[in-house]
């Protein structure tokens, strides 16, 4: 992937060469965006978010509530089945580990650590074994890139096979007098799924990311919380290489093991900077076990479709995505171990059942067919939009764009309104354009080095060459002090991301939410109805799994 700096003057000249003013909407379409409001939002979300759904974590019982719930209001909103059903079969194994059976013991000459499951260390195996065990040396391999288009290979050709590899995230860091990688931004590069399937490539038996919440983009509670329970991987299609265990420990554990074998963290973290890094084979033997419970398990993607009008064109779709699987129910904490996902992703799913429902109340539809999708397993690695782009109901070479909603605001109306992945595609043309009808500024991405585009949905579909657009919302709040909206966003991943305490609330001011689902029913329309396809921009394309 080439370094992505040019992509904000490429979407500067596209916009200049855009009409300077936005036109405005046919009075059929502004009655349609205008016909999403608060009250049917407000609905879906207290209804999914509720603890009768318990969570609604893939698998259990109140996924399927939520399945059946969604898929009976695109029935009642006149959006129809893509064939004769709403739901796309997931095929799926779950692992749960038993942390008394699981083990981590590290050894150096005379001296021995162990770490202990959940505070120092999460590991999981790569799916349909009950139990794994590694035994092997040790080998830092810094930050685990091979890029060839900068110039860069933290491997230099050594052989991996059977050992334990210890890989940092996210991007190496950019020296000062290298224009590399995405600078402050993360690439593709830092994530870290990246780092395990290129590790596993090289025959790694064993991957542990060394985890730091600016790296990873969430805290180690998060980890906890999301590792700690029953991991799930597709059962069949195409899947990425994997190592016999894989898993996250946490920065002091990760000074321990490496202080085992003289090393200093500190010294690998400016070794593993530079081009000239050489993999370090530690002397530390690791021997790693886990045993859990394994089940296979069905779940289903929710899809339906609104049919366009063009007599080729229609064969086309725009698909929208918003997950609706949670992370169920867990460790208590302030007394509740329900983990509702208000915010995190009940909120999409309410805001994109009322663009499906506006999309389906047109007169005219637009050219292109428009699909909506509701992927399950989100949380556990975007297995269900994985599996829709292996197993497509609109052939993927028929898919022209992706827009995914994942978060949708529930603090109020904001003066601007971002989106994740403007610079990488002609997307961002048509996003700033409909913000511009809306009056919204365009900020573009909150918080870049977290690495978003690699994190929801959205990005199965950029990994199989469709333009996506991951489309977020504003953080300059209407009658707010300007740093408000920064302050409780952070307020929220600190003390709510991934938590119990992301529940729904009856007094959430929801207007945002609606500016944000105007804002991606008129982006999705625009798409639809234009003549051209969306396009990446030069360098911009993701590497295929």
């Amino acid at each position: 992937m080439r370094a992505p700096r040019i992509f904000p003057v490429l979407l500067g000249l596209a916009l200049l060469l855009s009409a300077a003013a936005p036109a405005a909407a046919p009075a059929s379409v502004r009655e349609a965006m205008e016909s999403i409001r608060e009250p049917a939002i407000r609905a879906h979300l207290a209804f999914l978010a509720d603890d009768l759904l318990e969570g609604r974590a893939t698998g259990s019982r109140g996924g399927a509530i939520a399945a059946r719930y969604i898929a009976a209001q695109l029935a009642a909103s006149g959006v129809e089945p893509i064939g004769d059903s709403y739901y796309q079969t997931v095929p799926l194994n779950g692992w749960r580990a038993r942390p008394q059976r699981t083990h981590l013991d590290f050894t150096a000459g005379q001296r021995t650590l162990a770490l202990q499951y959940g505070d120092d260390a999460v590991i999981w195996t790569a799916g349909g074994a009950d139990s794994a065990s590694v035994t092997g040396e040790v080998v830092f391999i810094g930050y685990g890139v091979t890029a060839p288009e900068y110039d860069w290979d933290d491997f230099k050709g050594r052989d991996l096979t059977g050992r334990i590899a210890v890989v940092l995230v996210p991007d190496p860091p950019a020296p000062p007098q290298h224009d590399i990688f995405d600078g402050r931004a993360m690439s593709f590069y830092g994530r870290w799924t990246y780092k395990v399937e290129e590790a596993a490539r090289r025959g790694a038996a064993a991957v542990l990311v060394v985890h730091t919440p600016d790296g990873a983009g969430y805290s180690w509670g998060v980890v906890r919380s999301s590792f700690t329970g029953e991991q799930l991987s597709l059962r069949g299609g195409t899947q990425p290489p994997r190592p016999v265990l894989q898993g996250w420990v946490s920065l002091d554990a990760a000074r321990r093991m490496f202080a085992l074998g003289n090393h200093n963290l500190s010294e690998l973290y400016v070794r593993a900077a530079r081009r000239d890094f050489q993999p370090l084979f530690t002397g530390i033997t690791a021997s790693i076990r886990t045993t859990g419970t394994v089940r296979r398990l069905q779940s289903a993607n929710v899809v339906g479709m609104v049919t366009g009008r063009h007599p080729t064109r229609r064969n086309d779709a725009v698909i929208y995505t918003a997950h609706y699987d949670g992370l169920g129910i867990g460790a208590p904490a302030n007394g509740d171990s329900i983990y509702n996902g208000a915010y995190d992703n009940a909120s999409g799913v309410a805001a994109l059942l009322e663009i499906a429902r506006a999309f389906a109340s047109l007169d005219t539809p637009p050219d292109r067919s428009v699909v909506f999708l509701f992927p399950t397993a989100e949380e556990a690695g975007l297995l269900g939009s994985t599996w829709y782009t292996q197993q497509p109901l609109v052939p993927m070479q028929r898919t022209v764009a992706a827009l995914n909603l994942d978060g949708v605001n529930i603090w109020g109306e904001t003066e601007d309104v971002g989106g994740v992945g403007l610079e990488r595609s002609t997307l961002g043309v048509a996003f700033e354009r409909q913000a511009a009808v809306l009056g919204l500024r365009v900020t573009g991405e909150r918080a870049p080095e977290k690495g978003f585009f690699f994190r929801s949905d959205h990005f199965p579909f950029a990994r199989a060459g469709v333009p996506a657009l991951f489309i977020d919302h504003g953080v300059t709040f209407r009658n707010r002090p300007p740093d408000w909206g920064i302050n409780i966003l952070s307020r929220f991943e600190a003390d709510r991301y991934h938590l119990p305490g992301d529940r729904y609330e009856p007094g959430i001011d929801l207007a945002g939410a609606v500016q944000q689902a105007r804002l991606a029913f008129l982006v999705g329309h625009d798409v639809a109805s234009a003549a051209e396809r969306p396009r990446w921009y030069p360098g911009a394309t993701i590497p295929r799994p």
